[in-house]
């Protein structure tokens, strides 16, 4: 009976390990210097231009749509991702890899 219940404990651990999630940087590694081309379009087409775009009445109108207006938009974005949490309202919350992301992209001066 000792033998089975040290045998389920190792299993249950076994299986809660291989259960857990990896983050961003966990599976690519954090990017030190991102840019805005591979690292920042992709989650802003995919999480706010839906909304956010080119001529748009949505999102109280802040068009969010190339790299110059994303610039212009990063601190009230970072600030409705992060801090608030409004956004994005139409799709999942942003993670907090992405989050980081950002905040990376803007203090190593915005990388086209």
């Amino acid at each position: 009976m000792k033998k089975f219940k040290l045998l389920l404990g190792i299993l249950l651990v076994g299986i809660a390990i291989s259960c857990q999630t990896n983050t961003y940087d966990e599976i690519g590694g954090f990017v030190e210097v991102p840019s805005y081309q591979k690292n920042i379009k992709p989650i802003f087409d995919s999480q706010c231009t839906t909304c956010h775009y080119q001529g748009s009445t949505k999102g109280g109108g802040r068009e969010i749509y190339d790299y110059q207006t994303t610039v212009d938009n990063i601190d009230m974005s970072l600030r409705d991702v992060d801090t608030t949490k409004t956004m994005p309202k139409s799709a999942a919350p942003l993670t907090k890899a992405k989050i980081k992301l950002l905040y990376a992209w803007k203090n190593t001066g915005f990388n086209p």
